[in-house]
């Protein structure tokens, strides 16, 4: 019993954390602050900007944001200086919403510096961009993305070179979750189903069959069977989580996904880890061509099971498992949103 409502807990942690950490090259501020502020507020966490100056290079302002050369000539403090300012700016912005919120400006190789703060701050959501402005990126995922998305084991909020940035999409209504239906799938179908109950959005479960698959077998049983298997993934309607869909369609899983995500307006897209997000090539994964052709922001969601409860958290996991072990998974998770509503 401790052991499943401790896998519940972690669920809800990573669903609804309490510090999230935001990734910004300083370029990306205007569309990265907007989702900070609405998944901070949802979830009542706090919020920690980072901002890595990686070695040998240097920053110059221009209008809008910084962009990056190598040149000796400016002076690195103004270039921490500068960063520095503006993150100033972006701290009061936050803070005016009754956020509590931080920024740090640190040297370094920009992925180490990320996972240096995550360990500092114990922040169990990463929030990163990477629209491809200046020379970061161009119309693709950068390293930095593919090395944290392969590396780290909590949910990262990716803001693709496509996303839209529509205020819909800080505040999501409709929530899009492909099904492999192999794997771990359980545990990132519940984890979208706590995302989804965190947002109060609705959400929708689609599995994709590959036209390969169908060819000498019977396409009504498989479809029949998939449906089934979705159908059986959905709460009941008794639980709090809001209206949930499920869809099952054939073609290639990439393409599907992009295309369902389209017709039904999603905000976002929930990735779970055995979508393939963590295969090697990354770049040659369905995954990845999800991330990167992507018009709304997609959520990454990590094995639970390599997710551990510590500080606080684990603190409070302790006493609430102590004095609720006979409670139900499902009052427990009652008990977690009601908390954060």
């Amino acid at each position: 019993m401790q052991t499943m409502i401790e896998d519940q807990f972690q669920k809800c942690v990573l669903a609804a954390p309490d510090h999230i950490l935001v990734a910004t090259d300083l370029t990306d501020l205007e569309y990265l602050v907007p989702h900070a502020i609405a998944q901070a507020r949802a979830c009542g966490a706090q919020v920690t900007f980072i901002h890595a100056i990686s070695p040998g290079r240097v920053a110059r302002a221009d209008s809008k944001a910084f962009s990056y050369r190598a040149v000796s000539s400016i002076d690195p403090a103004k270039v921490v200086r500068d960063a520095r300012l503006t993150l100033l700016g972006v701290e009061r912005q936050v803070e005016a919403d009754g956020i509590t919120c931080e920024m740090r400006v640190r040297h370094g190789n920009a992925s180490e510096v990320i996972r240096r703060e995550l360990s500092h701050t114990g922040a169990t959501r990463l929030i990163v961009g990477t629209h491809g402005r200046g020379e970061f990126g161009h119309l693709t995922l950068g390293p930095v993305t593919h090395q944290l998305l392969t590396s780290i084991d909590i949910p990262v909020f990716v803001a693709g070179p496509h996303t839209h940035g529509t205020s819909g999409q800080a505040t999501p209504r409709r929530l899009l979750h492909p099904v492999s239906l192999m794997g771990d799938y359980q545990d990132s179908v519940q984890l979208a189903l706590n995302v989804a109950q965190t947002c109060r959005a609705e959400l929708t479960l689609l599995h994709v069959i590959h036209p390969d698959i169908l060819d000498g077998m019977n396409p009504e049983r498989i479809l029949e069977w998939a449906g089934n298997a979705l159908r059986a993934l959905a709460p009941s309607p008794d639980d709090l989580v809001p209206r949930v869909n499920t869809l099952v369609t054939c073609g290639e899983v990439a393409e599907e996904i992009l295309k369902t995500a389209k017709q039904i307006h999603a905000d976002w897209i929930v990735l779970g880890a055995e979508g393939g997000y963590r295969a090697w090539p990354f770049h040659e994964c369905g995954a990845y061509r999800v991330l990167a052709a992507s018009a709304c922001p997609v959520l990454t969601c990590p094995n639970v099971q390599h997710y551990e409860i510590d500080g606080p958290e684990k603190r409070h996991f302790a006493s609430v498992t102590e004095l609720h072990q006979q409670d139900s998974i499902a009052d427990q998770r009652s008990r977690r949103f009601a908390r954060i509503s």
